[in-house]
């Protein structure tokens, strides 16, 4: 493990083609949108990285950043067991990453919210997931049983996660969760659900706000970017309450003739909402009105632009004083969209689209000249048990050349190793 510890290091990209050329030519590799509007979302930084395989391996390493005691870098190796919910207040500048071929499960099926789901984050600040796979039990319609659940949470981003057969949903955010971006993410029910008293089926994927009459006006500020609403999630694809969200360049393909979902977006109270370039065309709804849902009470407002499968549409509920929404009024505010035609197979890209599709390479931190100098933490070539032995070593300065030697200021160093792996480090002269 102290061989893996300090392979991991402070990692950047070498900025060579081999580095990223894998990673869709779409994909900022940074949190676009909301999470970043303010403060960067940068999350751990590569501090106190610990490499985890098992459950008590994972709690021990979110007790150490429990009330934001620690920065901490979590990766995840394996598949394992989560037999109980993942609930550490107050975490914050923490990173959790997914290394390939990754996943936690939760098949435990009961009516206890406490042994369902995966992460409930309570007052999180600044944290990252990233390439995660959350395997829940099923629908079954339990309160607070999410696979991911941000409540007080701010300055989230979730990107390239697979988040699957949620109890009560995928993932949700409530009592004043504020600044979320979730791009590049999959959701999907496969397993039927479990009809219970509450609910026959409960295929929610994502709830935001808890309820119409809490009061989160200002709050629940969310992007959603690329993001792939698969298989049989039934309904909120996402259902919004109260925030400012844009949902751009997502796929819905959430219902079939054989199963159909009762409606792919929740226009919810309170709620301003810009849905941008997005692909409907592949899903099919039970009723008779367009893909999104509108709420019973009248304080809303909703654009639909550049989508296909659904017309360019602008409403305001009877109550709403307020102008449409568009977060590109904010000068701050960055995503970039790309054709609604496109959309489709650049997600379904098994190599770089939507989900954990990424490797250690694709985890690196890429240049991106739209985001200044924001450098996400990042990984490259990082296993869990790690023999392997340096045979080699090359420099390179940070736009990607090769030197003889190393030069004044920031090197790369690449280390090829014993095993046909390669690991970078960050050095200064």
């Amino acid at each position: 493990m102290n061989k893996v510890l300090a392979a991991i290091g402070v990692m950047v990209t070498l900025g060579i083609a081999e580095c990223y050329a894998q990673l869709s030519p779409f994909d900022e590799n940074a949190p676009v949108g909301w999470a970043s509007i303010g403060k960067e979302c940068t999350g751990s930084n590569n501090l106190n990285p610990v490499v985890v395989t098992n459950e008590d391996e994972l709690r021990s390493a979110l007790q150490g950043c429990k009330g934001g005691k620690a920065s901490k870098t979590i990766y995840i190796s394996g598949q394992f067991e989560v037999k109980e919910k993942l609930r550490y207040d107050g975490v914050k500048n923490c990173t959790i990453y997914g290394l390939p071929g990754s996943a936690l499960y939760n098949r435990y099926h009961n009516d206890n919210a406490d042994y369902a789901g995966f992460f409930f984050c309570q007052k999180w600040n600044n944290c990252i997931f990233r390439n995660l796979t959350l395997l829940g039990a099923g629908a079954y319609d339990i309160s607070a049983a999410d696979n991911m659940s941000f409540v007080t949470s701010t300055n989230i981003w979730v990107d390239h996660c697979d988040i699957q057969d949620g109890v009560d949903g995928n993932l949700d955010a409530k009592d004043d969760a504020d600044n979320l971006t979730i791009s590049w993410c999959k959701f999907a029910y496969y397993i039927a659900p479990w009809p219970n008293s509450e609910s026959a089926d409960h295929r929610c994927s994502s709830m935001w706000g808890s309820s119409n009459s809490r009061d989160e006006e200002g709050k629940l500020n969310a992007t959603f970017a690329n993001c792939w609403w698969h298989h049989g999630c039934g309904q909120r694809c996402p259902r919004i309450r109260w925030g400012s969200v844009h949902i751009a360049n997502c796929l819905w393909e959430n219902g079939t003739e054989e199963d159909p979902a009762q409606y792919c977006i929740g226009v919810g109270h309170g709620c301003d909402l810009y849905i941008e370039n997005g692909d409907f065309t592949n899903t099919v709804v039970s009723d008779s009105h367009l893909k999104y849902y509108l709420t019973e009470k009248k304080v809303y407002n909703f654009t639909v632009t550049g989508c296909i499968g659904e017309p360019n549409r602008q409403e305001k509920g009877a109550g709403c004083t307020v102008d449409y929404y568009n977060p590109y009024n904010d000068n701050n505010y960055k995503c970039r969209v790309y054709d609604a035609s496109l959309v489709a197979s650049i997600l379904k890209d098994p190599e770089n689209g939507a989900g954990a599709t990424l490797d250690e390479d694709l985890l690196a931190t890429r240049g991106n000249e739209h985001y200044g100098e924001y450098t996400p933490t990042a990984i490259k070539g990082v296993k869990a048990a790690d023999d392997a032995q340096v045979v080699g070593i090359r420099y390179y300065n940070l736009n990607g050349a090769q030197l003889t030697a190393p030069q004044k200021g920031v090197n790369i160093m690449e280390f090829q190793m014993s095993d046909g792996t390669t690991r970078t480090n960050k050095i200064y002269k």
